[in-house]
C-alpha cells in the first residue's frame, strides 16, 4: 500500500470554473486573465475540496468580450440674413472600446447570482466655434471607463435582496450649442420582506450626473440625487391593512445652485366593510418637510369613502385638511396657507348605455390671514353609448357651476419649474394669470441650458394670460419639454360666477367613419366689474369634425370656431397617416399636416403650417438593414414671417456573425426672414464580438 503522497498545491477555483465556462478562449486573452483576476480576488483561492464535493465557490456560466470603435462628427452653422454674421459649431468624437460581460454564482444560484460587466476605452474630442472673426477650439483625450454590477441575493427566500452599481456615458447634441458628455453613476440596493402579514421593502438609490459641454468654455453641470424609501404595512386581514411609507430625497443641481432635503411620512389605513366588502374607508395622514434652495413644509389629513349600493349605484366622498408653508427661489415672502376641501360624487349606471353622476365640492382656503377664498361647484354629467345598425353612437353632456369667491389683500405667488412642451404652431398658455413677466426663467429639462427671450421664445400677453412660443431659429425644438418657473399675483376681493356647458356628439359607423360635434360654452360674472387681478371669459367654441380609420389609413378633418372676448380664434386642421408593413421586416409610414389658426382682436394673426414626414425601413439582406426619414416643414406667420425647412436621415445596419456595422447621417435645413441654418451628423459604430 503505497504512503499518501503531499497535498495538490492551492487552486483558484474562479480561474478553474472561467476556463471550463469558455474553452474557446484563448489560453493568453487579456479578457480572461482580467475576468479571473477579478473573480478571484471576489471569490478567493482556496484548496480543493475533497472529491466527494462537487460545489464551486464561484461558477461562471456565460463570458463574453466585445471590441466597438465609434466615430462621430457634427457641425451646424447659422447665418443672419441681418448682420450678415455667421456662427458655425463643429465637432468630433472617437472612440475605441472593450467591454467584457460575465455570470455567474456563489456556491448556488439562490445564494448569490451576478452579473458582471466593464468597459474601457480611449475617447478624443474636438471641438471648434467661430462667431464671425473670433474662433474658439478645445480638445479633449480621456478614457472611458462604464461598468455594471449587479448582485441577486437569496431569491427563493422570503428576505431577497439586490444589489447594483453601474455607470455609463452617452452623448447628447444640442441647437447651436455644443453637445453634452453625460456621464451617469448609479448605485443602491433594494431589500425585501416577503410575508403575508407584514410585507416590507427597503429601496436605496444614489445617481450622480456630470454633464460636460465640448465647448470648455461653458460651465459644466452636475445632478446628484439620492432617495431612500421604506414601505412596509400590517395586514390584519385582507379588508383590513396599515401601511406606512417613508421618503427621504436628497438633490443638488449645478450650475444653478439648486440643493435641498426632504423627508415624507405616510401613514395609511385600509378597511373594506359591508356584507361583502364591497364599501371602502381609506384613511391618511402625510407629513412633507423639504429644507434647501426651495423650502415646503406641509401637514395633510385625508379621508376617502367609497360606497357600493347596488350594481348599478355607487358614491365615493372625500375630506381634506391641509396646512402648508412654502417658500421661494427669488425672494417672495413665504406663503402659509390652511386649506379645507370635501367633495362628493354619485354614480348611476343604467347597463352599458348610460352613466350619470352628480359631482359637488366646496374648499375654503385661509392664506396667512390675508387672503381668504371660498369655492363651491356643483356639476352633473351623462355619458351616453348605443350600439344602433350603422355603428355605435356616443354622446356626453355636462354642466358645471363654480363660484370663486376671494376676500382681502392680492397675494405674489411664485410657479417653480413648471413643465410644458412646445408644440407648433400652438403657444405655451402659463396655468395662471397676472404674470411678472420679467420674473419668467425657462430652462430645458436637465436645468443645464437657460434660454433667452426673444432668441428661443417670445412671451405675448392677451388680455391677463400669457402665451409663450418658441423661435423656431433658436435652441428650443419642436416638441421639446421645457422648465418654466415665474411669479404671479393671486388677486382678492372680488367673486367669479362660472357656468360651462360641455356637449358631445359622435357615430362610428362600420365602415371607419366617424364624425363628431362638440361645443363648449363658457359664461363667466365678476363682482365688481372692474375688479383687479381677474376679468371674466365669455366663451362659444363649435368643433365640427371627421375622422376615417381603415385598416393602415387614418384622415382626420376638423374645423373648430372659437368665440371669445379674450382669445378668438377660427382653426381648420387636417392630417392623414398611412402605416403599412412590408415583406422581409419592412414597414412604411407616411404623415402629413395641415393647421390654419386665425386669432381675431387683440392678436389679429393667422398662421399656416405644413409639415410632411415619411420613415422608410427595410431589410435589403439577411443581414443588411436600411432605414430613412425625411421632414418637411413650411410655416407662414403674419407676425413672424415665413419659415420652412427639411430634415433627412439614412441609417444602415449591417449584422453578420459577430460582427457589427452601424452608420447614421442626419442632415437638416431651415430658413426664416431672419437667418438660415444648418446642420449634419454623421456617427459610425463598429462592434466585434470575440
Amino acid at each position: 500500500m503505497k504512503a499518501a503522497g503531499p497535498h495538490p498545491p492551492a487552486v483558484c477555483y474562479a480561474d478553474r470554473s472561467l476556463r471550463s465556462a469558455a474553452p474557446h478562449a484563448p489560453r493568453g486573452s487579456l479578457a480572461a486573465l482580467v475576468v479571473c483576476a477579478f473573480l478571484a480576488g471576489a471569490g478567493g483561492c482556496q484548496a480543493p475540496p475533497a472529491e466527494k464535493q462537487d460545489v464551486q465557490a464561484i461558477d461562471i456560466t456565460s463570458v463574453r468580450r466585445r471590441l466597438e470603435l465609434k466615430a462621430r462628427v457634427r457641425d451646424q452653422e447659422q447665418k443672419s440674413k441681418v448682420s450678415g454674421e455667421k456662427t458655425s459649431y463643429k465637432e468630433n468624437l472617437y472612440e475605441e472600446n472593450v467591454k467584457i460581460e460575465t455570470q455567474g454564482s456563489v456556491y448556488h444560484p439562490n445564494l448569490l447570482e451576478f452579473s458582471l460587466a466593464g468597459l474601457f476605452g480611449l475617447r478624443q474630442e474636438d471641438f471648434e466655434r467661430q462667431f464671425g472673426d473670433n474662433l474658439r477650439t478645445s480638445s479633449d483625450n480621456g478614457n472611458v471607463i462604464e461598468f455594471d454590477a449587479e448582485g441577486r441575493f437569496f431569491k427563493k427566500k422570503p428576505y431577497p435582496g439586490t444589489v447594483y452599481a453601474r455607470r455609463y456615458s452617452s452623448l447628447d447634441p444640442r441647437p447651436f450649442l455644443s453637445s453634452l458628455q453625460n456621464t451617469t453613476t448609479n448605485y443602491g440596493f433594494v431589500w425585501q420582506y416577503v410575508s403575508a402579514k407584514t410585507p416590507t421593502s427597503l429601496q436605496f438609490n444614489s445617481t450622480d450626473v456630470k454633464l460636460d459641454p465640448l465647448d470648455k468654455s461653458e460651465a459644466p453641470g452636475r445632478q446628484q440625487n439620492t432617495t431612500l424609501r421604506l414601505d412596509t404595512s400590517y395586514r390584519a386581514s385582507d379588508y383590513n391593512v396599515l401601511s406606512f411609507v417613508y421618503d427621504r430625497r436628497s438633490v443638488k443641481e449645478q450650475p444653478f445652485n439648486f440643493a435641498y432635503d426632504s423627508d415624507e411620512l405616510t401613514l395609511s389605513h385600509r378597511w373594506d366593510f359591508g356584507d361583502h366588502h364591497q364599501h371602502r374607508l381609506t384613511s391618511e395622514l402625510n407629513y412633507f418637510n423639504q429644507t434647501g434652495t426651495f423650502s415646503i413644509l406641509r401637514e395633510r389629513w385625508r379621508e376617502s369613502l367609497r360606497l357600493t349600493h347596488s350594481e348599478a349605484l355607487r358614491s365615493w366622498y372625500e375630506l381634506e385638511i391641509l396646512d402648508r408653508k412654502q417658500g421661494s427661489l427669488s425672494g417672495v415672502a413665504p406663503v402659509k396657507e390652511t386649506s379645507y376641501y370635501a367633495s362628493g360624487t354619485l354614480e348611476h349606471r343604467l347597463y352599458e348605455s348610460l352613466v350619470s353622476q352628480l359631482f359637488g365640492f366646496a374648499q375654503y382656503q385661509d392664506f396667512d390671514q390675508s387672503l381668504k377664498i371660498t369655492r363651491l361647484g356643483l356639476q352633473p354629467s351623462l355619458n351616453y353609448r348605443k350600439k344602433n345598425p350603422w355603428g355605435v353612437l356616443l354622446g356626453n353632456y355636462s354642466y358645471r357651476v363654480q363660484t370663486d369667491d376671494r376676500k382681502g389683500s392680492g397675494l405674489n405667488m411664485e410657479v417653480v419649474d413648471e413643465s410644458a412642451t412646445f408644440r407648433d404652431p400652438e403657444p405655451i398658455i402659463l396655468s395662471n394669470i397676472n404674470v411678472v413677466l420679467s420674473s419668467i426663467v425657462i430652462t430645458s429639462e436637465d436645468r443645464l441650458t437657460n434660454y433667452h427671450s426673444g432668441e428661443d421664445y417670445r412671451v405675448r400677453v392677451v388680455s391677463n394670460q400669457v402665451e409663450i412660443e418658441r423661435v423656431p431659429t433658436g435652441r428650443i425644438l419642436d416638441g421639446q419639454t421645457v422648465l418654466i418657473s415665474y411669479q404671479w399675483m393671486l388677486g382678492g376681493d372680488y367673486k367669479l360666477t362660472t357656468k360651462v356647458h360641455n356637449f358631445g356628439l359622435r357615430q362610428d359607423f362600420f365602415f371607419g367613419l366617424s364624425p363628431y360635434y362638440r361645443l363648449l360654452r363658457q359664461d363667466q360674472t365678476l363682482m365688481p366689474a372692474d375688479a383687479k387681478g381677474a376679468r371674466a371669459e365669455d366663451i362659444r367654441a363649435n368643433i365640427f369634425g371627421t375622422e376615417y380609420l381603415k385598416g393602415p389609413v387614418k384622415l382626420v378633418a376638423e374645423l373648430e370656431k372659437h368665440q371669445s372676448n379674450i382669445n378668438p380664434f377660427d382653426a381648420t386642421r387636417l392630417s392623414a397617416d398611412l402605416t403599412q408593413n412590408l415583406k422581409n421586416s419592412g414597414s412604411v409610414r407616411l404623415r402629413t399636416r395641415w393647421v390654419d389658426m386665425d386669432r381675431g382682436a387683440p392678436q389679429n394673426r393667422r398662421t399656416k403650417m405644413l409639415t410632411v414626414e415619411g420613415r422608410y425601413r427595410q431589410r435589403l439582406l439577411e443581414s443588411l438593414t436600411v432605414e430613412g426619414a425625411a421632414m418637411y416643414r413650411r410655416e407662414n406667420d403674419s407676425l413672424s414671417g415665413p419659415n420652412r425647412g427639411i430634415d433627412f436621415d439614412l441609417s444602415l445596419e449591417w449584422m453578420i456573425r459577430e460582427t457589427e456595422l452601424r452608420v447614421r447621417y442626419e442632415m437638416g435645413r431651415f430658413e426664416d426672414d431672419f437667418a438660415q441654418n444648418r446642420n449634419q451628423l454623421l456617427y459610425v459604430q463598429f462592434r466585434r464580438r470575440f
